[in-house]
């Protein structure tokens, strides 16, 4: 066994690694998870299509947060995480919507551009202008490795598709198919073909593949704690395999095991709407899995594209339209089609399933424990959104939900109004490259000089500093 990134994995045949969550008992003796050692993290939860406002938010005045601030709302499915959760309000993004600032884009493309870079569209191909915050995260912490981009669902291949940019006009591909992004999370893109034989066409765990290093380890003297955290964690690794051999992402048999890799893979069927759930609590539990061993500071999961989105007809939902189309209460994307009769509940139901969603990534970031906490604790993840109003391609007021604390660097369970202004619904002040600022600091990059982060995003839009009032 190596040590790696503070992490330790499983080395096994042909280069196949399994990485460890933190374990006290394989650390020098007497060192605890002091907060210096904690790795902090971030993730973004982004959904498209904006929410039903009215009926979204907490229902209770500003400060603490309960189960009955929730009753009732979009966010009613995260009361098991009340006490984690951190809603501010009156955000608005930069540049900002509605050609107010003349930068290119319509109002879709903006909102899916600037939320994790506050930089305007290019001229032209209108992708970002700048680095988007996770891969400024991941340049600064992750030792050479890209943040981990995630998608669920079709996203396109234009300005609609992406939210993460390694730089100027540079989107980074999110990716869709859960069997790809697990080989490259378990090191099996560099594994030798005899290996990767084992795994796919004889339908080995990657867990057989590293049993004597795990025997090894086994052997340690290791607490009743870390056992348990082993041994869920390693549960989880193999019901990760299963469920994905189970949606038949993982060739049963092929008679060429080099092609097997992507050749028992369908695109087609991955991206499709009747995927969309199980593809999407697959990359949940794969985004837990890496932040959990260390493999990345940064992740992000992106569900659908700008002006886009599934049919929902799961989950108690039967809808005719995609999220799109119920967004602006029509038949049609450019709203020349008929009215759809109660589409504002239609999309109240899509913002309740979309917290479930958020809760599942939650719970399981909560199941990994670390020092004194849990990974959902060392992190903070945001639940964040195109727009506001999707009727009326509002970037101001927008539904930001933020879950884990970061070691205590943000407030929990509270509902705060982070503009001085009594209202919400404005771009006066509060613009979210602040947020996007204050997410760097909270999870340990510095600036040149070694001081705090001062401002993120383009300098021309936007203000410096933090939102002090998200801090602890």
């Amino acid at each position: 066994m190596k040590k790696m990134h503070r992490r330790m994995f499983l080395r096994g045949a042909g280069g196949v690694m399994v990485g460890l969550p933190f374990l006290e008992g394989l650390q020098p003796r007497g060192v605890k998870a002091a907060a210096e050692d904690i790795p902090r993290r971030f993730v973004a939860f982004f959904e498209c299509n904006g929410v039903e406002m009215n009926r979204f938010f907490p229902t209770s005045g500003y400060g603490a947060l309960n189960a009955d601030s929730l009753a009732g709302t979009g966010m009613e499915p995260l009361t098991g995480h009340v006490d984690k959760l951190l809603v501010p309000r009156g955000i608005h993004m930069v540049p900002r919507g509605f050609n107010r600032d003349g930068t290119p884009g319509d109002d879709h493309a903006k909102g899916m551009v600037h939320k994790l870079t506050a930089q305007p569209c290019a001229n032209g191909s209108l992708f970002a202008t700048g680095i988007s915050v996770d891969q400024e995260i991941a340049n600064h912490l992750n030792d050479g490795r890209p943040a981990l981009n995630l998608q669920v669902g079709y996203a396109g291949n234009n300005q609609l598709g992406y939210i993460s940019y390694h730089g100027d006009e540079q989107p980074a591909v999110g990716e869709n198919n859960p069997w790809l992004a697990y080989q490259d999370f378990m090191g099996l893109d560099g594994v030798d073909d005899v290996a990767l034989d084992r795994l796919i066409s004889r339908r080995e765990s990657v867990l057989d593949m590293v049993e004597d290093d795990f025997a090894r380890l086994k052997s340690a003297d290791l607490s009743a704690d870390d056992r348990a955290k082993l041994d869920m964690h390693l549960t989880a690794v193999r019901e990760l395999e299963i469920g994905m051999g189970g949606a038949g992402l993982i060739p049963c048999a092929l008679p060429d095991a080099r092609a097997a890799e992507i050749q028992g893979l369908n695109p087609d069927t991955i991206t499709t709407d009747a995927e969309f759930r199980t593809i999407g609590r697959m990359q949940m539990d794969i985004l837990a899995l890496a932040l959990a061993c260390g493999s990345t500071h940064a992740a992000t999961l992106q569900w659908g594209g700008g002006a886009g989105g599934p049919i929902f007809t799961w989950d108690g939902m039967n809808h005719q339209y995609n999220h799109h189309k119920l967004s602006h209460g029509n038949t049609a994307d450019d709203c020349s089609g008929g009215a759809v009769a109660g589409y504002q509940d239609m999309l109240f139901d899509i913002d309740r399933w979309f917290a479930g969603e958020f809760s599942y990534l939650l719970d399981r970031l909560a199941s990994y424990s670390e020092g004194d906490g849990t990974v959902l604790d060392h992190c903070v993840s945001i639940w964040m959104n195109e727009l506001s109003d999707g009727l009326g391609h509002n970037f101001m007021d927008l539904p930001y939900v933020m879950a884990g604390g970061c070691c205590d660097y943000f407030r929990t369970g509270e509902y705060v109004k982070v503009t001085p202004l009594d209202y919400t619904m404005h771009d006066e002040d509060s613009p979210h490259n602040k947020l996007l600022t204050t997410v760097l600091n909270a999870v340990g990059v510095r600036a040149p000089d070694g001081g705090p982060v001062e401002f993120f995003g383009h300098p021309d839009f936007g203000e410096a500093g933090e939102f002090d009032s998200l801090k602890a």
